[in-house]
């Protein structure tokens, strides 16, 4: 079997056991568990991977910030949300641009 198909389906398989982990973890805590929840979860580790996986490991400080200033009371947890993900996608797009910058217009220009 192919490597790479080994740890694709670890990644799956380990994100479907913390989905269920926290879906105990509510159910306990007498919560309850959200798609959206849920979805923001996984977007939050794949900025992470993403930023790890391009060489960006200071990206965890941003990360921390972010997740410190959505902590923050506001009458309106909507617009906690939208701030955290929006700022996710766009440090994401910004990193990006730099990978495509780096090795399609600097290196052939």
């Amino acid at each position: 079997m192919n490597l790479s198909l080994i740890y694709i389906s670890l990644i799956i398989l380990s994100e479907l056991g913390s989905i269920l982990f926290f879906w105990f973890l509510a159910k306990y805590n007498k919560d309850k568990i959200s798609l959206s929840s849920i979805m923001k979860g996984l977007l939050e580790r794949a900025f992470i991977c993403f930023s790890l996986l391009v060489g960006y490991p200071h990206v965890l400080t941003l990360f921390a910030a972010l997740k410190i200033a959505t902590r923050i009371k506001d009458e309106s947890k909507i617009s906690n949300d939208y701030y955290f993900i929006g700022n996710l996608v766009s440090v994401s797009l910004a990193i990006l641009y730099t990978l495509l910058i780096e090795q399609h217009i600097l290196l052939t220009g």
